[in-house]
């Protein structure tokens, strides 16, 4: 899904007396029952249901898949009301971060939210926030509040380069792709994307940890798609990264990090890539994307 089919979706979205159907209304009801667009009560809807329908846990996306249909300016008063609503109704809760400088906020619905979504008619998938704190937990990390953010900041920036994103796709996702890849099942990717039928598998890497865990990672990478690709919270740890990637006989790669994307550049995803065991890091080419699995 991506932004343009779910503005779609939340067009079709049910009305109610108040431009908010009648399980949400007291709580959402700001007095703007008169506008023909439903007024604040309407684009809080709007922005509950975007969650509930996408599970994009980046606020910023769902609140672009708004504007869509709204075209107004993002900085647009109505769209503060409408979370700090959101927010008071106890529908859904955020956490920020910074990367970069800038704040990034993520959000998932509440249980509250998730029950009164259903029953106005909206279907409600699990959040990426969710996925990858239910991932953490079946490999025995426990909570990662940090790395669940970088995660779904760089689902964000990829999706805002034109891919499709999924957060944590399961073991045996990954493990039937190629099953002659052996060890390579034993992968746990924190994300995959997608574009023009090209499936790459990404690991969103913060500082720390022991350096053989991540050299595991990466072969298990370059074993399961023939190369690399790992997403640093930062340009130094990026760097970094993809040299201990080399020591670690992963002959392809490529790396971004998470404060180049936040403030705009590359236009691509990736920042720089190696073509073999030994040589130098290289800036990537906007168009260039990881050799990985097609289908």
């Amino acid at each position: 899904m991506n932004s343009s089919e779910l503005a779609d979706r939340l067009r079709a979205l049910p009305w109610g007396e108040a431009g908010v159907p009648a399980p949400l209304d007291k709580l959402l009801d700001t007095g703007s029952r008169c506008r023909v667009d439903g007024g604040a009560g309407r684009v809080a809807f709007q922005l509950l249901a975007a969650l509930g329908i996408s599970g994009w846990s980046a606020r910023l996306d769902l609140q672009s898949a708004v504007n869509t249909i709204r075209r107004t300016s993002q900085a647009n008063g109505a769209y503060v009301r409408a979370w700090r609503a959101l927010k008071l109704a106890g529908l859904y809760e955020t956490h920020t971060a910074f990367f970069g400088g800038r704040p990034v906020v993520i959000a998932r619905l509440t249980d509250l939210g998730r029950t009164l979504l259903a029953q106005a008619g909206v279907p409600v998938v699990p959040s990426e926030w969710e996925r990858i704190e239910a991932s953490h937990r079946r490999a025995g990390e426990g909570g990662q509040l940090p790395h669940t953010t970088a995660i779904c900041l760089f689902l964000h920036h990829a999706r805002v380069r034109g891919y499709a994103t999924e957060a944590c796709p399961t073991i045996n996702e990954v493990g039937m792709k190629d099953k002659a890849l052996g060890d390579a099942a034993a992968a746990e990717p924190d994300a995959l994307i997608v574009r023009d039928g090209r499936r790459t598998y990404v690991e969103v890497q913060r500082r720390g940890g022991a350096a053989w865990r991540r050299a595991r990672k990466w072969r298990h990478q370059c074993a399961l798609q023939g190369c690399a690709a790992i997403c640093a919270t930062t340009p130094k740890l990026a760097q970094e990264l993809a040299a201990e990637a080399q020591v670690a006989q992963v002959a392809y790669g490529y790396v971004t990090d998470l404060v180049t994307l936040a403030q705009g550049a590359p236009a691509g995803l990736w920042t720089h890539c190696w073509r073999s065991q030994h040589s130098p890091l290289e800036l990537a080419p906007e168009e260039d994307t990881p050799p990985s699995q097609t289908g």
